[in-house]
C-alpha cells in the first residue's frame, strides 16, 4: 500500500474512517516509519489542544438563546391596506419606472418609423472623418486646402 495522505492519517487518528480503511492504514503503519511519525504528530497535537484552558465567555449563550426562544414572537402583521405614508416611499421608483417606459415607447416608435427624425447634412468640417479612398489623399479638394492652411 502506498502511504496515505495527510487527511487520511488525520481521520485515522480521529477514528472516523470506515473499518476497512482503518484496518488498511493500521497495517501500513506497522511498516512505515514516516507515517508513524506523522500520526504521532497528530496525537501530540490533539493532546496539546486538550490541555489548553478554555476561556470563559462571560455570559451563557444557551440561556440567552432559550430566553429569546421562549418569548412570544412580536406581532408583525401589517394591515391589508397601506398606511398613509407608505406610498410615498415608492413614489421615486414609480416615477423612474414610468419615465423609463415612456422613453422606451417613444424611442421604439422612432425606430419603427412612427416619428419623424431629422437628419442634418454633414458640414464640410465633419467630412474630414469620411473614409479616404485607396490611393486618394482627400475625398474633397476643399478639405485638403483647409487642412493645409491654403485659401
Amino acid at each position: 500500500m502506498t502511504c496515505p495522505c495527510t487527511e487520511e492519517l488525520s481521520a485515522y487518528s480521529d477514528g472516523i474512517l470506515e473499518a476497512s480503511e482503518q484496518r488498511a492504514i493500521a497495517l501500513h503503519l506497522q511498516t512505515c516509519v514516516h507515517c508513524q511519525q506523522k500520526l504521532d504528530g497528530f496525537v501530540a497535537l490533539r493532546q496539546g489542544l486538550r490541555t489548553l484552558p478554555s476561556p470563559p465567555l462571560g455570559f451563557d449563550v444557551a440561556r440567552h438563546l432559550e430566553e429569546r426562544l421562549s418569548r412570544p414572537a412580536p406581532n408583525r402583521r401589517r394591515p391589508w391596506h397601506m398606511q398613509a405614508g407608505d406610498w410615498i416611499r415608492w413614489l421615486p421608483a414609480g416615477l423612474a419606472t414610468g419615465m423609463a417606459l415612456a422613453s422606451g415607447i417613444w424611442l421604439g416608435g422612432l425606430l419603427v418609423g412612427g416619428g419623424s427624425a431629422v437628419v442634418a447634412r454633414p458640414s464640410v468640417s465633419v467630412r474630414v472623418f469620411d473614409p479616404v479612398p485607396p490611393g486618394g489623399l482627400c475625398t474633397v479638394s476643399e478639405i485638403c486646402r483647409l487642412s493645409k492652411g491654403m485659401p
